[in-house]
C-alpha cells in the first residue's frame, strides 16, 4: 500500500462488472499528444466539472503525475472517493479506486492518433469497475443517479480536453457501456 488508503480493485466490488468508454475525436490540435496529455495529468481538477467531481491531489508532486500519487474526489451526492495513480505513460495514465470510493476498479485515460483517420486525435477514458456495495449499486443501476453524474463528468472532461487542445471536435463524445458479467 502506497500512500494512505487500501486499494479497492473490481474483485472487491458488488454486482456486475462494467466496461465504460467515453471517447472523443478531434483535429487541428495546437500541440502534440504528449504535450496535451501532460496538461491533462497536471490539471484533472480543471478538466472535471467541479460541482460534480472535484479532484484534489493529497499525495504526490504538485505539478507532475507519478505512480503512487493519490487524489481525493469530492463527488456529487453522498459519496466521495479517492484514487491512486498506478500507471503513467507519455500519452496515458491509469487510476485505481481506493477503499471507500463508490466504485471498485480502475480507469484509464489515453490520447492517440486515430489509426483510421490521419491527423485526427482520439481521447479516451475507459473504466472497468463494479459498485462498491449494494447501496451504490442501487443508486447507479436502479435509480440511474450515479450513471447520470458519471456520464456528465466524463463527457464534460472530454470536451474540455478538446477545447484546451485548440482543436476541432469531430462528432459527439461517444459513450459506450457494456456489462461484462457478475462476480
Amino acid at each position: 500500500m502506497v500512500g494512505g488508503k487500501q486499494a479497492q480493485p473490481a474483485k472487491d466490488g458488488t454486482g456486475a462488472l462494467f466496461h465504460r468508454r467515453y471517447q472523443v475525436r478531434f483535429s487541428d490540435a495546437r500541440m502534440t499528444p504528449q504535450q496535451l496529455m501532460a496538461f491533462v495529468k497536471a490539471n484533472l481538477a480543471s478538466l472535471a466539472p467541479a460541482q460534480l467531481a472535484d479532484f484534489e491531489k493529497r499525495h504526490g508532486h504538485p505539478w507532475a503525475m507519478e505512480v503512487g500519487d493519490e487524489y481525493d474526489i469530492t463527488i456529487f451526492g453522498p459519496w466521495n472517493g479517492a484514487v491512486r495513480v498506478v500507471e503513467v505513460g507519455e500519452t496515458s495514465f491509469t487510476l485505481l479506486t481506493l477503499k471507500g470510493h463508490p466504485e471498485a476498479g480502475h480507469i484509464r485515460f489515453t490520447l492517440e492518433e486515430d489509426p483510421e483517420m490521419p491527423g485526427v486525435l482520439c481521447f479516451r477514458i475507459e473504466s472497468w469497475a463494479r459498485s462498491r456495495d449494494g447501496l451504490v449499486q442501487l443508486a447507479y443501476s436502479s435509480l440511474k443517479l450515479g450513471q447520470m453524474v458519471q456520464e456528465r463528468v466524463w463527457v464534460t472532461f472530454c470536451k474540455r480536453v478538446v477545447k484546451y487542445s485548440g482543436g476541432r471536435q469531430l462528432g459527439k463524445v461517444e459513450v459506450v457501456t457494456k456489462e461484462l458479467g457478475r462476480g
